[in-house]
């Protein structure tokens, strides 16, 4: 069954992996760019609605340049331009209505401006592919529940203890266990200030846990890496072996066949001298 490609279904998925290497090197260099450019614009945004303007027709030529260049790139050197405009047909979308000589009003130039951040999933969502491959492993979503039913748990019994409200203990015992300890909410009786030792115990081994688990997952993905890579070498070294024992079995081939040719007209030679 053919997974669903939410990316090219949004229109930001890139350059296809099936296109050439050089293609996807390529893509992946522009893809900085972007980055560079969409941190650019969700700059541009905050201090627009912070009341500090950033409105310069440089600035947003320099952004609009970015964009249009990484599809114009892109569209040169893959091999199917029909696909990649169907996979990245916001990209296209962007470009057209962002151009910079158009002056649609404020609220629509923010509005466009804001369109720019979709290009933002493209990024995301390898991100977030590592978080489920975190949380899938050593049972690390089920520690997350876990830790989300204590949370849940210490604050009740916080504002039980402190005759506090419940969102008060919530708060107690998120900062406590991750000992941020703002100060803001402190037991103020003796059966408080003992449970608060527990959170504060809990939470040194529970981070501890975390840390390992993602230290785990960081240091996994690099071995994987370097498997990948190995593999990759050893495939290669494989095919280039096959290659060179293919071209060595031609060229024994044609020299035994060059022999052959030697000894019959030799023998020939011989067979006519004798008759002579």
């Amino acid at each position: 069954m053919k997974r669903l490609n939410f990316k090219a279904l949004l229109g930001v998925a890139g350059v296809n992996h099936l296109e050439s290497d050089y293609a996807i090197k390529i893509g992946h260099r522009f893809e900085w760019l972007v980055l560079v450019a969409l941190f650019a614009v969700f700059v541009q945004l905050l201090m627009l609605y912070s009341g500090e303007s950033l409105e310069s027709f440089w600035f947003s030529l320099v952004i609009w340049s970015v964009f249009a260049l990484e599809l114009v790139v892109n569209l040169f050197n893959v091999r199917d331009r029909s696909r990649y405009l169907r996979e990245n047909w916001m990209n296209l979308f962007i470009v057209i209505l962002a151009f910079p000589w158009l002056d649609y009003g404020s609220d629509w130039a923010v509005i466009i401006r804001s369109l720019r951040l979709v290009l933002f999933l493209r990024f995301i969502s390898g991100f977030f592919r590592n978080v489920l491959i975190i949380l899938k492993s050593n049972r690390f979503g089920q520690i997350l529940l876990a830790f989300a039913f204590i949370i849940i748990g210490a604050g009740g019994i916080f504002s039980y203890l402190e005759e506090r409200s419940f969102s008060d203990g919530v708060w107690y015992a998120v900062v406590t266990i991750t000992t941020v300890g703002y100060g803001d909410v402190v037991p103020l009786t003796k059966a408080g200030h003992i449970f608060g030792v527990i959170l504060i115990l809990f939470g040194v081994v529970f981070f501890s846990l975390v840390a390992a688990n993602i230290a785990a997952f960081l240091i996994g993905s690099d071995q994987r890496k370097s498997e990948a890579d190995l593999l990759e070498y050893m495939s290669k070294t494989e095919d280039r072996l096959a290659q060179q024992s293919v071209a060595n079995e031609k060229h024994v081939e044609r020299l035994m066949t060059h022999f052959s040719n030697e000894l019959a007209d030799l023998k020939r030679a011989l067979e006519k001298e004798r008759k002579n």
